[in-house]
């Protein structure tokens, strides 16, 4: 099942910018909806925009047991409390048109200042990763499939897993970053980081060229990809960001200063080539692929 990244829009108010983003997450867990506003606010974040604000769709399928829809509501109501952001609508609706639950989450909010573009992007500018890549994802995989990991991995193992769902709100380091100057933000999500650094080569019109052994993975990720035969740079990272910067050393060193995971993996180039070096390897990014979550989605047991 495809799903749907975040998408902005804005619209000029005087001397103010009305921003909004909406995500829509599917899956079987109850949780689903904290990915949804993960997204959405961390987007509204890149642009700078406050007064956030949060309005929400379930979807649930008409097969499925009613009890999914409070636990479903109650979740995402609780994420909003700890994100601070006012939950303005939450509509419940059963629908014979979806074939696994849905949460859509609009956010909206206001801000004075624009986004450098990034076809702004000039050659020799470093790219800084933050947080883990493909750790929201692997956060999914533990929620759909807790009965087969806990027959597989050690309860302190899942235990650890869980200690690491903070890390999808990247609220602190995108205001650490715009701090420093930077402009350039863009999320990790649908694709995996593949994707998304050819996705910015092309915005950028510049080449780039990554270390593959500077990006940064967590093991209990690799574990789990591994038990489902997963490729973790083609698996969504809600939190994890690529930014550009003149200096990265500088940057991800304020960022690690903070507690946030950082480093600079690579830098843009005068060229088109999408190069990534493993060691001696070279290879090139290919177009994005489909997310390595929706091997999992797709073939979740229903919850009837």
């Amino acid at each position: 099942m495809k799903e749907s990244g975040p998408k902005t829009m804005s619209t000029d108010i005087q001397t103010m910018r009305a921003v909004s983003a909406t995500s829509c997450i599917g899956g079987q867990s109850k949780e689903i909806g904290a990915y949804a506003l993960a997204e959405a606010l961390n987007e509204l974040a890149a642009e700078g925009a406050e007064s956030l604000k949060a309005q929400v769709r379930i979807l649930i399928p008409e097969a499925h047991r009613s009890s999914r829809l409070p636990a479903v509501q109650k979740e995402m109501e609780k994420a909003c409390r700890e994100q601070g952001v006012p939950l303005l609508s939450i509509h419940q609706y059963k629908t014979p048109a979806a074939s696994l639950p849905l949460v859509a989450v609009t956010c909206t909010g206001i801000t004075e200042r624009t986004v450098q573009p990034a076809d702004a992007a000039e050659p020799g500018g470093e790219i800084v990763l933050t947080g883990w890549i493909g750790l929201a994802g692997m956060l999914r995989i533990a929620e759909e499939r807790e009965a087969e990991l806990k027959e597989r991995f050690a309860p302190a193992f899942l235990k650890q897993i869980e200690a690491f769902r903070d890390n999808i709100f990247a609220g602190k380091a995108i205001r650490i970053a715009r701090g420093s100057g930077i402009r350039i933000l863009r999320q990790i999500t649908e694709g995996g980081i593949f994707a998304v650094l050819w996705q910015l080569s092309k915005e950028a019109g510049t080449g780039i060229d990554i270390d593959m052994k500077k990006i940064s993975v967590r093991q209990e990720t690799i574990e789990v990809c591994e038990n489902y035969r997963l490729n973790p740079y083609q698996l969504t990272s809600t939190g994890s960001f690529l930014m550009l910067a003149a200096d990265g050393k500088e940057l991800a060193g304020e960022l690690r200063r903070n507690g946030i995971e950082a480093a600079v993996i690579g830098r843009t180039t005068d060229n088109n080539d999408k190069v990534i070096r493993n060691g001696e390897e070279i290879r090139y990014i290919d177009r994005p692929a489909p997310d390595e979550i929706n091997k999992i989605i797709g073939h979740t047991k229903s919850g009837n």
